[in-house]
């Protein structure tokens, strides 16, 4: 798929215009706090933006807090870049805040917005669009497991939250799966049964059932017990295996954290089915702290099983060092071997081990008497 070229400038964190281009999978990794929600938010305002956009030069009024893609961005005033140097004023030379997709803007003027409220007006290009065929988001925080849902009227895919997880796979329950979902690559399966056979991938032996409970209310049941008796892991993980399976080829899904409450091997297959997605003909954007999200998708590409390439998949490390942000961005060729790995990229076991040594050797020439 072609690459999506963003560019964000002025907003939060990054002063001056930073690009970021989404491959067909991308991925987000790095410090905290320097700059990976941002470009999710980014992402999210732009949709808003594309889906108001006016056709009449006018203005367009974008709501900095909106529950759907759980914003809370606050005013005006939180979202301009401010500089610590200048006892969080106002940068020196009020910029505005600038998004850019493939080159068409879309601008948040100061002068346009000095009163700093929580809707803000934005100057759009004609041809600015996120041109995305569906559009679908989980954020970092994800419904934790509940005796009993209530039934929502929402259930085309998960909402951001995943609240309504059970409705959507009760409402696809008698549709066919495409092939290049399929964990096998098989045809004419039922959905509910490409989605059993992924949750079975990441969690052996493990099967789950939506029975309802009343009128409005359902349970989602894990191996027979309701999901309150059974962890977080599974409902955490729930909404990324059934958006993932239903988001149309050209469409996009963004996760947070498809890491969460999942242990090492499950974190790893996790990134298999979110790579499997992109190969599918999907947008796959992830934010992760976790080597073995990035180590499955590397697994998937090399095994060579679908058209997708080392090319379709980029990385960006963020960083953040003496409040200056950077990112760098790092490919993969195609036996696997990332271009770089720079200091705190997924080297924290290494780091960790060689203080453990010097510790010990220091211990040891304690007890010999040389310390």
């Amino acid at each position: 798929m072609k690459k999506i070229k963003l560019s964000i400038e002025g907003f939060k964190c990054f002063r001056e215009n930073t690009k970021v281009h989404i491959n067909n999978l991308t991925l987000l990794t790095g410090a905290n706090s320097a700059g990976k929600s941002t470009v999710i938010q980014s992402l999210l305002l732009n949709k808003m933006i594309s889906e108001s956009k006016s056709t009449d030069g006018k203005l367009v009024e974008l709501d900095l807090n909106n529950k759907d893609y759980a914003l809370e961005l606050g005013t005006y005033d939180d979202i301009i870049f401010r500089d610590d140097n200048y006892h969080n004023d106002f940068f020196t030379e009020s910029k505005d805040v600038v998004f850019s997709i493939d080159n068409a803007k879309a601008i948040i003027k100061v002068d346009d917005n000095i009163d700093a409220k929580k809707i803000v007006k934005v100057a759009v290009d004609n041809d600015f669009c996120l041109d995305i065929n569906q559009f679908v988001y989980l954020n970092a925080y994800r419904m934790a497991p509940q005796y009993e849902y209530k039934k929502s009227e929402q259930s085309d895919f998960c909402d951001c939250h995943g609240t309504n997880t059970g409705d959507v796979i009760q409402k696809h329950s008698n549709d066919n799966c495409d092939k290049n979902r399929s964990l096998n690559f098989l045809g004419n399966k039922k959905w509910t049964i490409q989605l059993d056979e992924w949750i079975s991938y990441i969690f052996p032996n493990v099967g789950i059932q939506i029975s309802q409970s009343s009128a409005d209310s359902y349970q989602v049941k894990i191996l027979g017990n309701a999901a309150t008796n059974v962890g977080f892991g599974i409902t955490y993980a729930l909404p990324i295996l059934v958006n993932g399976l239903l988001v149309p080829e050209g469409g996009m899904l963004i996760v947070e954290n498809p890491e969460a409450h999942l242990h090492a091997k499950a974190q790893s297959n996790m990134g298999y089915f979110l790579a499997r997605m992109a190969a599918a003909g999907v947008h796959v954007i992830i934010e992760t702290h976790s080597e073995h999200i990035v180590n499955g998708i590397r697994r998937m590409i090399v095994e060579g099983k679908t058209d997708m390439s080392h090319e379709d998949m980029t990385i960006y490390f963020f960083q953040n060092k003496n409040g200056e942000n950077s990112i760098k961005e790092i490919t993969m060729d195609d036996i696997g071997n990332l271009s770089e790995f720079p200091l705190d990229f997924f080297d924290q076991v290494r780091q960790d081990m060689l203080e453990l040594m010097k510790l010990e050797r220091k211990r040891k020439g304690m007890k010999d008497g040389e310390w």
